[in-house]
């Protein structure tokens, strides 16, 4: 009987000590892996963190880097323009202020659509604002100007003006036309007046050093 009952302890002492191992094991087990997901969360907040911060010091240099003329319109077929994207295309930039009611204007806009291919190849483009035009909703005006532009062959684009246009180009008489690098920058004198293609060209060579 004595032995029955030292056997008897000895396997559930053997069984206490298994168990009592197990849930040891178990336990470092799920610590680890406690552990683990804890660096795996930290890693995963500071790397979301790091791609925040880098995200945001790229928008903040692309802001710095354009402190040029700013506006936004839309051109006469309703499609949204703003100076940054439509002065960082280009060298140079020739904006020709016109109104629909100007004779001098119309008469130049054939030498201008000339200019106008013979300056794709120096990287410079020019821009028309028809000044007396609101908007599309100013449907006799807008359609007036788009013959205009059709009849003097015009295939340059043309714009809306927009609420601070005198404000970026303090214009007194039309046509006059101003000259913005890459940047947005006026560079230049404003050119007041008609001219000539070749008299255009030779003003713009000169504004970029040729």
């Amino acid at each position: 009987m004595k032995k029955l009952s030292l056997s008897l302890l000895l396997i559930l002492s053997l069984i206490l000590s298994m168990a009592i191992t197990g849930c040891s094991s178990n336990g470092e087990d799920s610590a680890e892996t406690s552990a683990a997901q804890s660096q795996a969360s930290t890693e995963a907040a500071e790397a979301a963190e790091s791609s925040e911060t880098a995200e945001a010091s790229e928008t903040s240099q692309a802001a710095a880097a354009y402190l040029g003329i700013s506006f936004e319109t839309t051109d006469l077929d309703g499609n949204a323009v703003t100076a940054e994207e439509l002065f960082s295309q280009h060298k140079l930039t020739m904006i020709n202020l016109w109104g629909t009611y100007c004779g001098p204007c119309i008469g130049e806009m054939p030498d201008l659509e000339i200019l106008s291919q013979r300056l794709a190849e120096k990287d410079c483009a020019i821009v028309g604002v028809v000044v007396d035009v609101a908007g599309l909703e100013d449907t006799s005006r807008l359609e007036t100007a788009r013959e205009i532009i059709a009849d003097t062959g015009v295939t340059y684009m043309n714009l809306f003006p927009w609420y601070t246009l005198m404000e970026a180009f303090p214009a007194q008489f039309i046509p006059t036309s101003y000259f913005v690098n890459s940047e947005g920058q006026i560079v230049g004198e404003a050119a007041i007046g008609a001219r000539g293609a070749d008299d255009y060209e030779a003003l713009i060579d000169e504004l970029l050093g040729d």
